[in-house]
């Protein structure tokens, strides 16, 4: 039997086995996996199930209790991990044949509608849902997988079920319209997206016959009417794709239960041997050869402001030689981001905001190896006008690497690190985890199966450099995507005379394409490193320190679901912090978050343009620093909240965590830039705001957002600031926030993880020296909230969407449920679990409104709500909230006809998720961190929430769904907004209903309307540190052990 390699710190056990019908199955046994009922385990039909599990967390209160029904939903006692599967089929679009293109995808879609064994097309997702569990799937050049999670007792069923999409699927005929229609939508759903386009033009550029020119998206043209016009049958094209290319061999499963190994094997060789097989190992397309022509450039219209410079080299199917890691060393050094780089190069003289460098697809054909870099205003027009001048220096940047040679020592620091990282392994989302490692099989033998992507067993310097030699100008394809299109494409004209115009057919844009001329070539050619390019140094943040301070202390393991909370070391003006060092992961890494606030930094729309620059001229400072921690394993994230502040997390191995918090703040307190990078970095800010809402679903969140919140800048005001905001303002704005005379501001921080206390306050009080005199009280700061809506009639807002080329378009209907408390907050995810499927599988699968369909809780500011959103490239919004009402009266039925064993189901499956062990120790700090953000400090919200939802009868969820959400409610709190696509202009001017209430201006809706009066929690009194000895101010990286 082979043995799986895993990672010293993995408490799991592995099973690698291959059925006789060649199906290859990783069994992964997860001993801390608690079941929730013992009424599920004992079940006599394996089919049968009840129980419960999925996502989120909350608070508590009391309730009374009315007949419990067959069921108990008892809390484990030691808390809750789900179970999943996920199979990866060695077939994808590549195989689509060339009448269907897109029929891997179609049949992607279809192998979900029923099998012979359980035909009901909504099975799967019911059973599901009702077990506390979602699936999906995906479709790649070479591969199709799909993937579940569930309650760990439902995971028999529900592998029974996922069986049979490949043992005996039904590919019904009357789901082909819905399932097609499904495809279209989602392809509309993209249609506007610059990495898609920018993507499909790749495939169509590719040379004729070559596997990447198929259309792997398909829609409605390609999949029904094309092949209606050819004559071709649809549905027998998908039964003899899935007969022909569904073969046992090419199927990887991997299934991760609490069940013995024994137990999943028995259970995958009962379900899966009924698989069909003898069709041989997956196809390889080793003799298709490269798919694209060196020398070509080729330019295509970005939809968003934003210019893009992309390098395509072509390299041979590595595959093979994954112990090398060849290509990760060449992007570790191409898209490195320190002193001496090429983004450094290319920042220096203005061109370029942002470079990304490394292979991006991968296939038995070739690799592609992309170099992408986000142009400036200034890259763009040096030179010729059209971001060539930035393939000069990618080029001299790649002759010094041939020049220096293969660097062992570099890639030995890569393959430490990568031990290290294997080593000290957190737990990843269980499906991410299938489903990655069900793909991972199709390329590593078994034994590496989970360690293949850290391996670096073989230094090949040969191989390197054959890899470099091989990226040159003569082999090179441009991409240029930029908002000024005509203007490039003039630029270019005058470079390269010889240029033709096309239209990609499926997503209909104009592009141009040319053959990069000889002498430009032979320019490139002959670039030479310039003085401000170099081999990164070594890397100074790799830990070598990995004791643990738990140990040291010995502190006992954590037991139970529910983590103990932090804390609260020092409250005084100025500073509050909280700490918590780790005993249950027992890893050598820390988190720590910090709030830095101030009604400076948001008082009004000049300020909040200049915090948020003020932050972004913080990250580009950082970013030679940042780039070698985040090598290292150490992260650094920053966001600007608006009113609340500015957060910045840093996260990872605890060694050099102190040094990195250091030069942050170090940073921030004396930050100063030339105009040029003033400029550059404006300019990106500009930009980000400029593009904002692009996204019909995002926009329509950010109207509901701005028409309820008290304190919301509109972006447009802020962009307005900006574009007149000069770098002595941003000077005189940090200035008053830090300066000496200002005593305005309050940090908050939260540390936990493998640091002790009295690191934890060094550390903190190391951060307040820095940013100066810090004096407001924890009271004194903002505290947000949002507007009461009136019952009665509903409000409306209507926009248009930000791209007049944009078809889709969104309703999101809003229901206001009042003040947020644990039996509120109990009741709406108890109706947000009731509701989910039957309105995804409605709206969605069945009316086919379009490709998303959410619905949900919403908590703004202490308030709860409960929207449903759905985005359609075929339907106005007017007609989508229609239908959205229709079904919020319709479930008033369904509640009450509700059977009180399947309240009971989806009961469970709210306890299950409310009890979901955290899977890592950055999990664990966030949760945290969301109790002290909000500023009610209830860390322990999920185990109260949990004592209400034990208690919670159906009769009271179905008064308040009909007090609260359905339709029909007299006390109803409605706020609706549409976002209005291209083709449904007409609505925005449209009558809007009897009775219902247009917003013109949502922004001001706080003004006419009572806020919610929320007070911030008393968190209590500090508890101080015992060993705390006196304070120091020395920076804190030289008074942690071994930093």
């Amino acid at each position: 039997m082979v043995a799986v390699i895993k990672s010293p710190a993995d408490k799991k056990d592995y099973r690698y086995i291959v059925l006789d019908n060649g199906l290859r199955a990783l069994l992964i046994h997860d001993g801390e996996i608690v079941d929730t009922t013992q009424e599920d385990a004992e079940e006599a039909e394996p089919v049968s199930h009840s129980g419960s599990s999925s996502e989120s967390g909350s608070e508590s209160e009391g309730s009374d209790a009315e007949g419990e029904g067959d069921i108990e939903a008892e809390a484990p006692a030691g808390g809750v991990k789900k179970a999943a599967a996920a199979l990866s089929v060695g077939i994808g679009s590549f195989s689509d044949p060339w009448e269907l293109q897109g029929l891997s995808h179609y049949l992607e879609h279809m192998l979900f509608m029923g099998s012979e064994k359980f035909p009901d097309e909504n099975d799967f997702d019911s059973f599901l849902t009702a077990h506390g569990g979602a699936s999906n799937a995906c479709t790649e050049n070479e591969a199709t997988t799909f993937y579940f999670d569930c309650k760990p007792s439902a995971l028999q069923g529900a592998l029974q079920r996922f069986s049979q999409f490949f043992v005996a699927p039904l590919i019904k005929a009357d789901a082909l319209e819905r399932e097609v229609q499904a495809v279209d939508n989602e392809f509309t759903g993209v249609a506007q997206s610059d990495g898609c386009r920018a993507q499909q033009l790749r495939a169509h550029t590719a040379r004729p016959g070559h596997e990447l020119s198929k259309f792997g998206w398909g829609n409605r043209r390609s999949l029904a009417q094309e092949p209606a016009a050819a004559g071709v049958d649809v549905r027998g094209g998908l039964v003899r794709h899935y007969t022909q290319q569904y073969s046992a061999e090419r199927m990887n499963l991997v299934l991760l239960g609490g069940e013995t190994l024994d137990e999943l094997e028995a259970w995958v060789r009962d379900e899966f041997r009924g698989v069909p097989g003898g069709r041989g190992p997956r196809p390889s397309y080793a003799e298709a050869g490269f798919p694209f022509q060196g020398g070509r450039l080729y330019c295509l219209q970005a939809v968003r402001q934003a210019h893009h410079l992309q390098l395509t080299f072509q390299l041979p199917c590595l595959h093979a030689e994954y112990r090398k890691k060849a290509d990760d060393y060449l992007s570790h050094l191409i898209g490195h981001e320190g002193r001496g780089s090429l983004l450094s190069a290319l920042k220096s003289r203005g061109w370029a905001s942002e470079l990304s460098g490394g292979v991006t697809e991968q296939s038995t054909a070739f690799y592609l190896f992309d170099i992408v870099i986000s142009l400036t205003e200034a890259g763009l027009a040096h030179g010729s006008g059209a971001g060539l001048a930035c393939v000069e220096l990618v080029f001299a940047y790649l002759e010094l690497l041939r020049k220096s040679g293969p660097q062992k020592w570099a890639w030995e620091e890569m393959a430490n690190v990568a031990a290290m990282k294997f080593r000290f392994q957190e737990e990843d989302d269980v499906s991410n985890l299938v489903t990655n490692l069900s793909m991972d099989m199709h390329r590593y033998p078994p034994e590496h199966t989970l360690v293949g992507d850290y391996v670096h067993e073989l230094w090949d310097e040969k191989l390197i450099a054959s890899l470099l030699d091989s990226m040159t100008p003569q082999t090179v394809r441009i991409d240029i995507q930029t908002s000024k299109y005509e203007e490039v494409c003039k630029a270019l004209a005058s470079e390269i005379p010889d240029m033709k115009q096309g239209v990609e057919p499926w997503f209909d844009f104009q592009y141009v394409e040319a053959v990069i001329p000889g002498d430009l070539l032979e320019r490139w050619q002959g670039a030479r490193a310039t003085e401000d390019m170099s081999l990164p140094p070594p890397n100074h943040f790799v830990p070598t320190d990995f004791s643990l301070c738990c140990e040291e202390a010995k502190l006992p393991a954590e037991e139970g679901p529910f983590p103990a909370p932090p804390a609260l070391l020092v409250d005084e003006p100025g500073l509050r912090l909280w700490s918590k060092t780790d005993s249950t992961f027992r890893l050598p890494r820390t988190t720590a978050h910090f709030r830095l606030s101030s009604p400076a930094l948001y008082d009004t729309p000049a300020s909040a343009a200049r915090a948020h620059l003020l932050l972004k001229l913080l990250e580009d400072r950082l970013c030679e620093t940042s780039y070698l921690a985040e090598v290292a394993g150490l992260n650094c994230n920053t966001w600007f909240e608006g009113r609340a502040g500015i957060d910045i997390k840093v996260e990872g191995f605890s060694h050099r965590l102190p040094a990195l918090v250091d030069a942050v703040f170090g940073t921030l307190r004396e930050l100063d830039v030339t105009e040029e990078v003033f400029a550059r970095v404006l300019e990106g800010l500009q930009l980000k705001y400029r593009n904002m809402n692009m996204k019909p679903h995002k926009h329509a969140t950010y109207l509901r957002l701005l028409s309820l919140k008290e304190s919301m800048w509109q972006a447009s005001d802020i962009l307005k600031e900006l574009d007149a905001t000069t770098l002595a303002d941003v000077r005189a704005f940090l200035s008053s926030l830090l300066g000496d005379a200002s005593h305005t501001c309050h940090l908050e921080a939260l540390v936990h993880g493998n640091v002790p206390p009295r690191a934890t306050l060094d550390l903190a009080r190391s951060v307040r020296s820095v940013l100066g005199p810090c004096a407001t009280p924890a009271s004194a700061r903002p505290l947000e909230r949002a507007v009461e809506l009136p019952a009665g009639g509903p409000l409306l807002h209507r926009a248009g969407v930000r791209n007049g080329e944009e078809e889709n378009s969104v309703a999101e209907v809003y229901r206001q449920a009042g003040r947020d408390g644990v039996r509120a907050r109990a009741l709406i995810d108890l109706v947000e679990q009731l509701v989910g499927e039957p309105c995804y599988d409605t709206l969605r699968t069945k009316e086919q409104l379009g490709y998303s369909v959410h619905s949900g809780m919403r908590l703004t500011h202490g308030l709860l709500g409960f929207a449903v959103v759905v985005v359609s490239g075929v339907h106005g919004p007017a007609y989508l909230e229609s239908r959205i009402l229709e079904f919020l009266a319709g479930f008033v039925s369904t509640l009450r006809g509700m059977p009180e064993e399947e309240f009971e189901n989806h009961r469970a499956a709210v306890i299950s998720a409310k009890m979901l062990k955290h899977r890592s120790m950055v999990e664990e700090a966030d949760g945290m961190w969301e109790a002290v953000t909000s500023q009610k400090y209830d860390f322990d919200a999920r185990a109260r929430e949990v004592e209400v939802l034990q208690q919670l009868t159906l009769p009271e969820v179905k008064a308040f769904y009909e007090e609260c959400i359905a339709p029909s409610a007299s006390t109803l709190r409605q706020l609706s907004v549409h976002v209005v696509g291209k083709a449904h202009q007409a609505e925005l001017s449209a009558d809007a209903g009897e009775g219902v209430t247009l917003l013109s201006d949502p922004s001001s809706l706080h003004q006419r309307l009572p806020l919610a009066d929320l007070e911030a929690t008393d968190p209590g009194a500090p508890v101080g540190v015992p060993d705390a000895g006196p304070q120091s101010d020395a920076p804190a990286a030289k008074r942690l052990k071994g930093a």
